[in-house]
């Protein structure tokens, strides 16, 4: 089926081509006395047709195939119908009446389909979307209905005046036929109209191939256009050639788009393509206007022409800028200038109150300059923004970097045809810097809150530790000498030897007191640290907790600890005491071993006991009291500490504390 559709189509563009060939041979034998003006164009649109349609058909685009071989055979049998009436009319050749009906209304077709149903068909062939169908329904109609009034206008009436002026009479003629050609060159211009968005819409929407091919096709529109118009310009009797050309950039880009549509970058192609059209549009239209309104003044011949050329010498660099910016801005959207594109992101994130609404904007921002539904700003170790709910099916991560360091992850939808175009990527490079900077921000107030966060955590820690110390230690023991106070003025009078006892027993439970209070202190603010230093300091707490059952083990460098920032020196006393602390209460351990070691950065100490471990530990024990402690006093100094479970038992406790102020 496929290979008889071929052949007819095959067979339709020769003979499309024999028709015009004859029709040229006619026109050689006699002058065309009511042959239409525009014969070179009916001739050059019947060659230029046919066989890209029967190309078109070949490979598979049959629809589209069709109708570019009705255009051609619609103008090659108006060109053989209106050479063959011409030369009739004057040889008496037999005929000539139902050729010259023929020449009057076989060249709609070619001239309305091209530009009232062609467009919304380029240049796949598929169907237009079923926003635009009635408008391409509406142009068939109306070169159908359009076709039928010229073939029934009585010929009296026609614009042609030498067929009107004839006195031959329309064989088929109709009164009233002409009442329906203003209304069907109404719906075809609304239809042309309609395909030239259709042709816009999809450009706009379109990625990879399809924009590809439809830009070759948008240029040779626009081509096709200019064209048209300049012939509207000129007089009647040059606007042939004009006309003629008009017929040529539409086929040949259609056949590019089908088969040649990467042989060039078109989109360069198409952008330098339509300034030049503009451009040449322009300085067409300034030159004949300038002209047109001093030539009576000037003169026709050398003043207005001299005036109307230095107008357009002046307007050229204006107006090809202008329309530079205007045909990228209609081809690129925001990417095409990647700089303004970040000037106004610039702008939008200079008004977020805060980092977490400024990647919130930066996701929106990104997600409108290249035209994707999903774009998430992620942070390493910070704060991230989605903008959009799914992603797809293998997104776009672009990295991150601020200042040499990797920071975070910009991630997008992909596009459909599987990459950006060169301008977008431009812009996604250009945007991916601006992000960098903008995610550190957002992490340096994520580190800056955690920060806060775990100060006040410790603050409120502190005072737990410390309202615990007063509640459970000092408070009962002077609670307790208290009471015994009271009862030992009682016994002064009565009993002198049992008050003695009872003061001997009030003034140790008045000694732990004191060693409670200088524990406090001490957790406070160890002053060890300021008379003996760290290496002493540590000393004294293991000799503290040394006990029968439980040996405190201390091993310090041999080259003894140099003076460290007080900060680090009070974070290393404060981890060691906690441990050891959560060591004597819950471990149940028999040893514990303490060992220090100087690094030229830093401060590593670890602690290790062999106890029942984190999991055997009474139920009293919580977790986060005393480990937590530990963790922060280390991560305030940007310091690490790690609590780990040996492989023998027990619970070892790892300390990198930095050497230097932070």
């Amino acid at each position: 089926m496929r290979s008889r559709l071929v052949l007819i189509g095959d067979s339709a563009a020769g003979a499309a081509a024999a028709a015009t060939l004859a029709g040229f041979g006619l026109r050689l034998l006699s002058s065309a006395e009511f042959a239409d003006d525009y014969w070179l164009w009916i001739s050059v649109t019947a060659l230029v047709y046919g066989a890209p349609g029967a190309f078109l058909i070949r490979r598979g685009r049959m629809i589209l195939g069709w109708l570019f071989l009705t255009v051609s055979a619609s103008a090659a049998l108006s060109v053989l119908a209106a050479e063959y009436a011409a030369t009739a009319a004057r040889r008496d050749w037999p005929g000539h009446l139902v050729a010259l009906w023929l020449s009057v209304w076989t060249w709609l077709p070619a001239y309305t389909i091209v530009a009232a149903v062609l467009p919304y068909w380029l240049p796949s062939g598929r169907r237009p979307a079923r926003l635009f169908r009635p408008l391409m329904y509406a142009g068939c109609a109306a070169v159908v209905a359009g076709s039928a009034a010229w073939a029934l206008l009585p010929w009296e009436l026609s614009d042609d005046r030498a067929l009107a002026d004839s006195g031959l009479v329309n064989p088929l003629g109709v009164a009233g036929a002409e009442a329906l050609l203003p209304v069907c060159l109404a719906v075809i211009a609304i239809a042309a109209l309609g395909g030239l968005v259709s042709l816009g819409v999809r450009l706009r929407r379109a990625d990879g191939d399809e924009r590809g091919q439809l830009a070759w096709v948008t240029a040779g529109m626009a081509v096709a256009l200019i064209l048209l118009a300049a012939a509207q310009t000129v007089e009647a009797n040059r606007s042939g050639v004009l006309l003629a050309a008009s017929a040529v950039p539409l086929p040949v880009s259609v056949l590019l788009a089908v088969q040649r549509y990467r042989l060039w970058d078109m989109e360069t192609v198409l952008r330098r393509g339509l300034v030049w059209a503009l451009m040449s549009a322009e300085i067409a239209l300034c030159y004949t206007v300038v002209v047109a309104l001093l030539g009576d003044l000037l003169g026709r011949g050398v003043g207005a022409p001299l005036v109307a050329a230095a107008v357009v010498a002046i307007s050229v660099a204006p107006v090809h800028r202008f329309l530079q910016t205007g045909v990228r801005r209609l081809l690129y959207g925001d990417a095409a200038d990647p700089y303004e594109a970040l000037g106004r992101l610039g702008a939008a994130l200079e008004t977020a109150a805060a980092p977490g609404e400024a990647l919130d904007r930066l996701a929106g921002e990104v997600a409108r300059f290249l035209r994707v539904p999903a774009v998430w700003v992620l942070v390493l170790d910070g704060p991230e923004s989605r903008h959009g709910d799914d992603l797809g099916v293998d997104p776009v991560r672009v990295p991150l970097v601020h200042a040499g360091e990797a920071v975070g992850e910009l991630v997008l939808t992909r596009p459909r045809s599987g990459d950006f175009r060169p301008a977008e990527a431009r812009l996604l490079r250009v945007l991916a810097r601006q992000a960098g900077a903008t995610a550190h921000a957002a992490r340096l107030a994520a580190d800056l809150d955690r920060s806060r966060r775990a100060l006040v955590a410790a603050r409120a820690e502190e005072r737990r530790r410390l309202r615990r110390d007063l509640h459970d230690h000092l408070g009962p023991s002077l609670s307790a000498v208290n009471l015994q106070l009271w009862a030992l003025r009682d016994m002064t009078t009565t009993d002198p030897a049992a008050a003695g006892a009872l003061a001997g027993r009030c003034a140790e439970w008045l000694a732990g007191a004191v060693g409670d209070v200088r524990r406090i202190i001490d957790g406070l603010g160890p002053s060890t640290l300021d008379d003996l230093g760290l290496a002493e300091a540590l000393r004294a707490q293991a000799a503290a907790f040394d006990r029968p059952g439980l040996a405190i083990r201390l091993r310090l460098p041999e080259q003894g600890i140099p003076p460290l920032p007080a900060a680090t020196e009070a974070a290393a006393l404060r981890i060691v005491s906690e441990a050891l602390a959560n060591t004597a209460r819950h471990a149940r351990a028999s040893g514990c071993d303490i060992e220090v070691e100087l690094a030229p950065d830093a401060l590593r100490f670890s602690v290790r006991d062999d106890g029942v471990g984190l999991t055997g530990s009474s139920p009293a024990w919580r977790v986060g009291v005393g480990l937590e402690s530990m963790s922060e006093a280390a991560a305030q100094l940007d310091g690490e500490c790690e609590i780990l479970a040996p492989a023998g038992g027990g619970t070892e406790i790892r300390v990198r504390l930095p050497r230097v102020e932070v």
